[in-house]
């Protein structure tokens, strides 16, 4: 590995393409905002949950386990993705139809697309729990309820 690769892994969080990953739902929560124009009204932790708990939980399990598993088995690529982060990203979606609407469910895909591709690019789990939980807390923070 390379100095370049090495730097980008250890300081993933000031990487331009990171930071921009870190902003991307934001328009999305400035509509949501806008809509509801309320703020969540989530218990303190309700928020913890949402927040800390289950974006650390999900991307153990998902990123950390699952993605590399599948990712040892099949190295391809599709559209620039891994067949790993798209399989892995499609299982995400089907287990939060136990909790949640079809809808609801089906608008964790793209997110956990962008999950399993700062995996793959930062080689840490450190950079999609850090992107899960700001997305959730975007979300959640800006009116969203946990509502199935």
């Amino acid at each position: 590995m390379d100095g370049k690769t090495r730097n980008l892994q250890k300081k993933f969080y000031s990487n331009s393409v990171f930071l921009g990953l870190m902003l991307a739902p934001a328009p999305i929560w400035v509509f949501i905002y806008y809509q509801t124009g309320k703020v969540a009204p989530l218990n303190s932790w309700s928020l913890l949950q949402v927040i800390v708990l289950y974006p650390v939980i999900e991307e153990i399990i998902f990123r950390g386990f699952l993605q590399p598993w599948i990712a040892q088995r099949y190295d391809q690529t599709l559209c620039k993705l891994t067949v790993a982060n798209l399989l892995t990203s499609g299982i995400f979606t089907l287990v939060h139809l136990f909790e949640h609407s079809a809808l609801w469910a089906l608008a964790t895909f793209i997110p956990s697309l962008i999950f399993g591709y700062s995996r793959e690019r930062y080689k840490r789990l450190l950079a999609p729990i850090i992107l899960h939980s700001a997305y959730n807390g975007g979300y959640f923070l800006i009116g969203a309820t946990l509502v199935n």
